[in-house]
């Protein structure tokens, strides 16, 4: 039987916090410190957006927002990296100078010219954001014509839609109330001026050396503050599942919606 964990009796911010500039500005620090201990731990998910539009020598990918900054080390040599972030603990950490450059923005009015970007990334923030029409222009103002623009998040309904917008928004000070996409974000991309959409479910693993690790990424990852590590490994194993690696280690189940398209020439 499926264990119903409880909601904690504790003071809260969450109401206060509904965007993601909001949401970052307090709990990014302790996200950032999760993908520096941890920097290998989402590599199939901070690799499947390059995967997917194959940046090249030469253009200009425009990463939003960047967290910090996690997807420059990954890209290509020759591809210029843009971080745009809008929550200061991020973006005081997204890599500056030689082909990076970093930039203080709201998502939803982007510090860019039109057609400065080849490629934009938006890597699971989308869903942290009250008007998704609203960013998603600026995304496709910011392309080239003829550029591409990938997208991924938490799919509605899915598994770490329960375990985010359920357990840590319970056990978290500053909550967790997503907006996760379903299959109608393909219209919505279309609507925005995309044109070759393609919308696609990915499973992918988030790896660890053992399970300690993986309580403590996830706690520190989504300010899951209210809430023991014991909770914790017992919620990801009721409400995400975890495989073994050959050879040792642990991996924790995941998995996103992954949309694209290009703007018309």
């Amino acid at each position: 039987m499926r264990r119903k964990f409880p909601a904690p009796h504790a003071s809260r911010w969450q109401d206060m916090l509904d965007n993601y500039e909001d949401i970052f500005t307090a709990r990014g620090a302790a996200y950032h410190e999760a993908m520096t201990r941890w920097p290998e731990a989402r590599e199939e998910e901070l690799r499947l957006l390059l995967e997917l539009l194959e940046p090249q020598a030469g253009e200009t990918l425009v990463d939003v927002p960047a967290g910090g900054g996690y997807l420059a080390a990954r890209l290509p040599a020759g591809v210029r990296y843009v971080a745009v972030e809008a929550a200061r603990p991020f973006f005081d950490r997204c890599p500056e100078g030689g082909s990076c450059t970093r930039v203080l923005s709201p998502l939803s009015k982007i510090d860019l010219p039109d057609r400065s970007a080849d490629l934009v990334t938006c890597l699971t923030g989308l869903h942290h954001e009250p008007d998704v029409s609203g960013v998603l222009a600026e995304l496709v103002r910011v392309l080239r014509p003829g550029g591409r623009l990938g997208v991924a998040d938490v799919r509605l309904g899915s598994a770490p839609d329960r375990f985010l917008n359920g357990f840590v928004h319970e056990h978290s000070r500053t909550g967790h109330r997503g907006a996760f996409l379903d299959e109608s974000f393909a219209d919505s991309l279309r609507e925005a001026g995309l044109v070759e959409v393609t919308l696609a479910m990915a499973p992918l693993r988030w790896r660890f050396s053992d399970s300690a690790a993986m309580v403590a990424f996830v706690g520190l990852l989504f300010g899951v503050d209210l809430a023991s590590q014991d909770e914790i490994r017992e919620a990801i194993a009721e409400m995400l599942g975890t495989d073994p690696l050959p050879g040792g280690g642990i991996a924790l189940r995941w998995g996103l919606l992954v949309a694209s398209g290009r703007k018309p020439v």
